[in-house]
């Protein structure tokens, strides 16, 4: 197994007050990386042979876009993807978001755009417009990525805003999941895809590993919405280098059994020991902010022996 691909926690800041953000980002003034950082950061990463992907995110890093252009134009040892995740604000501005395009066009791999009806208080349409629209011109995929409630917009409506940029655009759209301010919405809101004692629950970093840094230079075993809310952090990059904080994800008994049997061996485990546990989910990481939103459940591996019995 191989981490690939890495995301960049540029800032915890954001423009936008989405009741459904996954991390409550916005709602504080939070810490943005400096360009010292981003220098280990990136130190890091070119010491990492494996990883060819690099995602922007925040926060919204837009809102620090000389950080944005300083990683865009960082010279790596090798051919580096990047990529940006960003509500699209800055595509208010036809010509700026025009300029900065097509500047780096052949650096940036990909443009994914956050857009619901929990963004549209904040961010004007028009603006993904523009930069859907400018683009495509310059050969850049897009994508829109939306998040969904019960009795929220539908993801047709989405479409039916873009208008005709909606052709040239790829989506992923996925429901709400109940964390960080996400968890003040009722119950009765969460559209729930999976049942956990019917369906297999895959963790989503077996098909494709990456890592997430943040801010506080933390580094965690993969991207979702929930991570920043456990306790799986690996490792910090001022205190041990992004190989070795690999290296000992790859020797962590509890990640080995996540990437590669997913979440069955601990249902198992916790209908053996009589345990309640969510039987209704939006997503797989939602099971994994139940079992590693502290640290009751390795007491549990530990009280069970449960590495110990499996080897034998």
């Amino acid at each position: 197994m191989e981490f690939n691909n890495v995301a960049i926690l540029l800032t915890e800041n954001c423009n936008a007050r989405c009741e459904m953000c996954c991390d409550s980002r916005g709602r504080v003034v939070g810490k943005t990386l400096d360009i010292n950082e981003i220098d280990l950061i990136l130190e890091n990463i070119n010491n990492v042979k494996s990883i060819n992907h690099i995602s922007l995110t925040g926060g919204e890093p837009m809102l620090y876009k000389e950080m944005v252009e300083y990683i865009l134009n960082y010279k790596f040892n090798r051919n580096i993807n990047i990529s940006l995740k960003t509500n699209g604000f800055w595509g208010n501005n036809f010509s700026k978001a025009e300029e900065f395009i097509s500047k780096y066009a052949k650096k940036i791999s990909k443009i994914s755009l956050s857009y619901d009806e929990f963004h549209i208080p904040f961010i004007n349409v028009d603006s993904l417009k523009n930069i859907i629209k400018i683009s495509t011109k310059n050969n850049i995929p897009t994508e829109v990525v939306a998040c969904f409630l019960n009795d929220s917009m539908k993801p047709g409506e989405i479409l039916d805003m873009l208008g005709e940029e909606s052709y040239y655009t790829d989506y992923y759209f996925q429901p709400v999941i109940k964390t960080g301010s996400a968890k003040d919405f009722n119950c009765n809101k969460y559209i729930k895809l999976l049942d956990t004692d019917r369906d297999i629950l895959a963790c989503i970093a077996t098909s494709d590993p990456d890592l997430t840094i943040n801010p506080n230079l933390d580094v965690f075993p993969c991207c979702s919405q929930v991570i920043e809310n456990t306790i799986l952090k690996i490792g910090n990059l001022k205190e041990e280098t992004l190989e070795n904080t690999i290296q000992s994800v790859l020797h962590n008994e509890i990640f080995c059994t996540l990437f590669s049997e997913g979440f069955t061996p601990f249902l198992n485990l916790l209908i053996k020991n009589n345990i309640k546990y969510p039987k209704e989910l939006a997503s797989p990481c939602e099971f994994c902010e139940f079992l590693f939103k502290s640290d009751w459940f390795l007491e549990i591996l530990k009280n069970e022996k449960f590495y110990s019995s499996i080897k034998k």
